[in-house]
């Protein structure tokens, strides 16, 4: 079983020093039994993927960032520039960890690295404030740092030596009662409310102090007013909250969902005032559960910095619509005014040339803030901001500022109509964002490895396991390290075959299927298929006729064993295999082996032969066909096995093939429908051409 190992740390992660404290001691317990650092990929400029492995125990693969520490079954790629990158690989890749510490429960972890040729290393990781990562020599010089700072108690740049924060004080882990008692004595705090008394002493977060206050079934409501059962009560619940959240087989873990049902807690204990909403997520452990919550939040922001230009030209297009929209306000307003006037005007009687002489004009003049001037010696009339030459007739005057009117509201329609088209443009780059969001969120879930995985596997018509070697090196870790009493061995009789073990069969009795597939599947992975042979010989023995060492004056070969006694022959046995995808365990699994033992396993699986295209060429077609066989179907289960498909890689493929060159005969989709999938009505050879 393969674990994938992630660490982010990130100061607004909700992660407490006890909480972390929990992880790391998890985390801590697996990774430093002799693994060593073999890769390290930057993902953000404040984020390290660094592949830890073992020379047996499965791959771990640790992240360090600004986000958290937890392991994960999710792939990253490369989000953003990294400017530590080539440093801390250089200083990091081939060591081994030693050790990690955390200072009681500070948000602060040592990851402590041994170089084989640099020596020492510790990574420093800061989860308070802004976070930071600060890497340093066997002194603790630091040799390069995440945010460089110079203040007065504290200068973090290349070439000073590291010192730590000052320690906040009381450390939850193991807080005393006495503590509890003294700070109450503080006059000052007294009047201070009990639930920000408790978590200035313990600094939990609010959730779990609001726990610690329910669960104490207090009356007092400030400091002030606790009496010293009351601290008791206290002291203990806290005791007992801390305890939860560091043993495991007291967690009943909670991931809590926003609205748009996206994770954004994780909880490793119930609470009644967070975890009570039935859209609340129950995981099996706090650590997938912290998975899913910080994972999430990563991939949030790569999905933001792949849309952050769309999102730019949105907010300045959104500034264009609210002008435009205030344009418009401003028009129809000035329409407004100048119609009421030009109405006013339509009501007042002609009384001769001068109309500043009339009586209901000059009354419409200081009640209407309607403007008479001079220019040039022409007079006018100034209505919101509009200018008419005065007319001896008001009526005249009327006519002109309807007709101004509704100038300015023909207007109108062409704001209108430019409002739209920036509306249309906001629509088309949202759903351009949405596209790239909803791909990029398709984030594959790495599963958990079985250990025969490592080598060529599948599983007999009769629900037996069978494994085979790669290479020698393989060959010989199958018989030295994973051979029983009970089992049977497998060999071709041709140069370079693997060695296949079929495992645990009771009898030779009842097996004889199986017995068959394991001897086509040993010839069909031998020199045979790169040969394009089309058949071959295998046989089988027990366990105790291999000897694992050469008689007495001999030598074997590496992944070479002496055979003893009666070999079992199958004669004749056709080289043919099948490339399929397995359900297993809820599990999707790429298989190579005999058609006959994929027939009724695989949600699809495609026959091959030897000759035809080379590893690379046959395995994207290979791909290509799958894919191409599912686009008529939308079930849950086929996108599903769409997603599994495209996440693959093709190197995936080409390790599942046998060596050499091979073709496709037919497809076939057994959980659909019990007859071959037609490939494009062309026969096999016509296939391979047009590829």
């Amino acid at each position: 079983m393969r674990l994938i190992l992630v660490v982010f740390l990130i100061n607004l992660v909700e992660l407490s020093g006890v909480e972390l404290s929990f992880l790391i001691n998890k985390i801590k317990a697996e990774v430093t039994s002799g693994y060593y650092v073999s890769a390290i990929t930057p993902i953000t400029k404040s984020s390290f993927l660094f592949k830890l492995h073992h020379t047996t125990n499965p791959d771990i693969m640790l992240m360090v960032s600004t986000m958290g520490i937890w392991t994960t079954r999710l792939k990253f790629k490369p989000i953003e520039h990294n400017d530590l990158g080539e440093i801390v690989k250089s200083n990091l890749e081939r060591s081994k960890i030693e050790t990690i510490i955390q200072p009681g429960s500070e948000r602060l972890v040592f990851f402590y690295f041994r170089q084989p040729t640099q020596g020492l290393r510790i990574l420093v990781i800061e989860l308070f404030g802004d976070g930071n990562m600060i890497l340093c020599d066997k002194n603790m010089s630091i040799l390069a740092v995440l945010r460089p700072i110079e203040v007065k108690h504290r200068i973090l740049r290349v070439g000073a030596s590291y010192k730590p924060p000052p320690s906040r004080g009381t450390d939850v882990l193991s807080l005393s009662i006495d503590e509890f008692a003294n700070s109450r004595n503080n006059i000052e705090l007294l009047k201070l409310p009990i639930v920000k008394w408790v978590g200035r002493i313990t600094s939990l977060p609010r959730k779990f102090v609001e726990e610690i206050i329910a669960r104490s079934n207090l009356n007092a409501k400030t400091v002030g007013d606790l009496t010293a059962q009351d601290i008791e009560k206290i002291h203990a619940n806290t005791r007992f909250i801390v305890e939860e959240i560091t043993t495991s087989s007291k967690h009943r873990p909670t991931i809590i969902l926003d609205e748009n049902g996206d994770p954004t807690e994780a909880i490793p204990l119930p609470i009644d005032a967070v975890t009570g909403s039935s859209h609340n997520r129950q995981v099996p452990e706090y650590m997938e559960a912290v998975d899913q919550v910080l994972s999430h939040k990563l991939i949030n922001l790569g999905n933001k910095l792949k849309t952050e230009h769309i999102d730019a030209r949105v907010t300045a297009l959104f500034h264009d619509i609210v002008e435009q929209d205030k344009a418009m306000e401003m028009v129809t307003s000035k329409a407004l005014t100048i119609r009421e006037v030009a109405r006013e005007l339509m009501s007042i009687p002609y009384e001769g040339p001068d109309p500043m002489t009339s009586n209901s004009f000059l009354k419409l003049i200081e009640e209407k803030s309607v403007k008479v001037f001079s220019s040039k010696g022409i007079q006018y009339l100034e209505v919101a901001g509009e200018n008419i030459q005065l007319q001896q007739n008001p009526a005249k005057m009327s006519s002109m500022l309807f007709e101004r009117a509704k100038d300015m509201e023909r207007g109108l329609s062409s704001i209108e109509q430019s409002k739209a088209k920036l509306m249309e443009r906001i629509k088309k780059l949202k759903s351009e964002a949405g596209l790239i969001e909803a791909k990029a969120a398709k984030v594959q879930q790495i599963r958990g490895k079985e250990w025969y995985e490592r080598y060529r596997w599948f599983t007999t018509s009769d629900g037996l396991l069978a494994i085979g070697g790669r290479d020698a090196s393989s060959n010989s870790a199958i018989i030295r390290k994973h051979l029983d009493e009970k089992d049977l061995v497998f060999h071709a009789e041709i140069h370079g075959s693997p060695f296949f073990v079929l495992k645990n069969p009771n009898s030779v009795e009842n097996i004889g299927q199986s017995l068959l597939e394991v001897g086509q599947a040993t010839v069909s992975f031998s020199r045979a298929w790169k040969d394009t042979l089309s058949s071959g010989d295998a046989y089988w023995v027990t366990a105790e006729q291999v000897k694992k060492g050469a008689p007495t004056g001999q030598f074997i070969p590496k992944g070479s064993f002496v055979i003893e006694g009666k070999r079992n022959y199958i004669k004749g046995i056709q080289i043919q295999l099948a490339i399929g995808i397995l359900e297993q365990k809820g599990e999707l699994y790429l298989c190579c082996a005999p058609s006959q033992a994929l027939r009724n396993k695989s949600l699809i699986y495609a026959d091959l032969l030897p000759g035809g295209l080379d590893p690379m060429n046959i395995a994207k077609k290979i791909r290509n066909e799958f894919l191409s066989s599912l686009d008529t179907d939308n079930t849950q289960q086929v996108e599903s096995l769409s997603l599994f498909i495209r996440s693959a890689s093709i190197d995936e493929f080409i390790r599942t093939l046998p060596n050499g060159q091979s073709k496709i005969t037919s497809l076939h989709r057994e959980q659909a429908s019990k007859k071959p999938i037609t490939l494009g009505g062309k026969d096999s050879e016509a296939l391979e051409q047009s590829n």
